[in-house]
């Protein structure tokens, strides 16, 4: 759980990446790409106003002709422009800005060594109520991070990494699945690490202190804690 104003700093293509994953994780968000296709398209896109109907047209074919297109195409559309695009930092920061709806600023890495985009949690109020619903029903099995993987191998966690599938080919690691059956590739139907303590309103973690990153940040933003449904806390309303 965050529990400050975090930031986080992000390169531009980190933060780009940030982007394509918020728009491929909760489906199609007819309002924001709205209000993200002039920034990102520039001028090959057009919002034509029309009521219930109001949508955005894209410049498509040598002659620029515009075309309607739908919500779900105009995500895989933005996703495109942002991979093969450059923009200038403060353009990147407004496109962060709108999309995790928490503020967003350009800046040098605290080594000033990089310019990129620091990004702010705003979970500074946020309150877990430990009621496990992201450990029963967040897709989580391929968050697991090198990172993660070699803290319990550093810590001799046999316990965690027999839960661990190792994804490769060829001797070379490519990634990491969670949490599988010991002995086998099934995934395990509910995280093996959550506990409801008879007699208590709440859930707990077996291996709190050496957890996931992924389970350490979550929900890390208010709008993913709205998105996925997250029934932890805010002392001040979004």
């Amino acid at each position: 759980m965050v529990n400050d104003n975090e930031k986080v700093f992000l390169t531009e293509q980190e933060a780009k990446a940030a982007v394509e994953i918020d728009f491929r994780q909760y489906g199609p968000q007819p309002r924001l790409y709205r209000e993200l296709s002039p920034l990102i398209l520039g001028g090959s896109a057009i919002v034509l106003d029309q009521g219930r109907h109001t949508g955005v047209w894209i410049k498509q074919g040598r002659k620029n002709t515009l075309q309607p297109i739908n919500a779900h195409a105009l995500g895989d559309h933005l996703c495109q422009a942002l991979q093969t695009r450059a923009y200038p930092l403060p353009v990147l920061a407004e496109i962060c800005t709108l999309t995790f709806q928490v503020r967003a600023c350009p800046g040098p890495d605290p080594g000033d060594t990089t310019r990129g985009i620091w990004i702010e949690s705003d979970m500074d109020d946020f309150h877990c109520s430990q009621c496990g619903d992201c450990c029963r029903g967040l897709a989580y099995h391929n968050d697991c991070t090198e990172q993660d993987y070699r803290r319990w191998q550093r810590l001799g966690l046999t316990h965690i990494l027999e839960r661990v599938q190792v994804l490769g080919a060829n001797g070379e690691t490519k990634g990491y699945r969670i949490w599988v059956e010991p002995g086998s590739n099934r995934l395990s139907p509910v995280c093996p690490w959550l506990r409801e303590p008879p007699g208590e309103n709440r859930c707990t973690c077996l291996i709190q202190d050496v957890k996931p990153g992924i389970c350490t940040q979550y929900p890390f933003t208010r709008k993913h804690a709205i998105m996925t449904g997250c029934r932890g806390k805010f002392k001040k309303q979004t």
